[in-house]
């Protein structure tokens, strides 16, 4: 099987009800937007382990010094898309 391209940091993703979960297994209901940090691979090849950053992070009153805030699993098709939108 080809490795498929996944977004780069920094790259920011919808995320859509059903296009994600909290833990395997464990839909999500909600909208996001993330602000990639790093994308890894899960047990489940349909999800990749996202980290990332919500876009209020990088308002300069947020502060925020942590390496990533979220940590979810996104469909792999969705990042692909996003991956493909890339400049």
């Amino acid at each position: 099987m080809t490795a498929r391209t996944m977004p780069t940091p920094g790259t920011r993703v919808s995320v859509r009800a059903g296009e994600w979960q909290t833990a395997p297994g464990v839909d999500a209901h909600t909208s996001h937007v993330i602000d990639i940090v790093s994308v890894h691979d899960s047990h489940d090849p349909a999800y990749s382990w996202v980290y990332g950053h919500g876009p209020e992070c990088s308002w300069e009153s947020a502060d925020c010094t942590a390496p990533f805030c979220w940590e979810l699993l996104v469909k792999v098709d969705v990042l692909t898309a996003a991956a493909s939108e890339q400049p």
